[in-house]
């Protein structure tokens, strides 16, 4: 089942949820050139040192590349110090989508961190959302962009609902797995390798050998 895609591999570095890869997919050429390389990198850093202040930072992108090879980071950090009943979320969202014209090679980063200092009654969460969805089409389709902008405008709606910590985690979460729905089914339904959803660190496995692809990896960590 993996003889076509065995090269990508999903493995932790340095307790980072880490994409990595040097890719030996085999994907039918265009005949367009496509760039050489791209490189994209997307980070939310929140922090609080005020005494009931609830600070929220998003950021989200959203790419389309035809490179034949990707560098993708992915970063959210949150820190909150010397305050009382004081909140600091991070919320780093990147989503890629990747013109499949030849041999990939991807190089993918997801990281996230949370501190909490000398605080009372304080929470933090940085959470980092890295959705890459390559395929043999030129480009997404109308549905999948109105879709991702709904996903966007959900994501924005959030620093209104005064949600912090593991509540707002599971929010999150819950709109990236909407974000990996949208690519799925439009154009056409597709196969979905296995999503890395959790802080355990623990390597992805590859499922399927054919038709595009989508990987989920999500980094989080929340204190308080």
């Amino acid at each position: 089942m993996l003889s076509r895609i065995r090269d990508l591999i999903l493995r932790p570095r340095s307790g980072v949820v880490a994409l990595g890869a040097v890719a030996a997919l085999s994907f039918p050429a265009a005949a367009s050139a496509a760039p050489a390389t791209v490189t994209f990198n997307n980070s939310a850093t929140a922090s609080s040192q005020t005494n009931g202040r609830n600070v929220f930072v998003l950021k989200y992108q959203a790419e389309e590349t035809a490179a034949t090879t990707l560098n993708a980071k992915n970063q959210a950090l949150a820190s909150a110090s010397h305050c009382k009943n004081c909140a600091a979320s991070g919320i780093a969202f990147q989503v890629i989508f990747v013109s499949k014209q030849g041999p990939l090679t991807l190089n993918a980063d997801n990281e996230a961190s949370a501190t909490s200092t000398l605080c009372v009654n304080c929470s933090t969460l940085a959470a980092a959302y890295q959705i890459i969805y390559a395929a043999n089409q030129p480009g997404l389709s109308r549905f999948q962009i109105q879709g991702l902008n709904h996903v966007h405008s959900e994501l924005i709606t959030l620093q209104f609902t005064g949600l912090t910590g593991a509540k707002l985690q599971a929010r999150t979460d819950a709109i990236a797995q909407e974000a990996v729905g949208i690519l799925n089914n439009g154009p056409n339904p597709i196969p979905v390798i296995t999503p890395a959803i959790s802080n355990s660190g623990d390597p992805a496995q590859l499922t399927e050998n054919s038709g595009p692809f989508i990987d989920l990896l999500v980094k989080s960590q929340h204190q308080g």
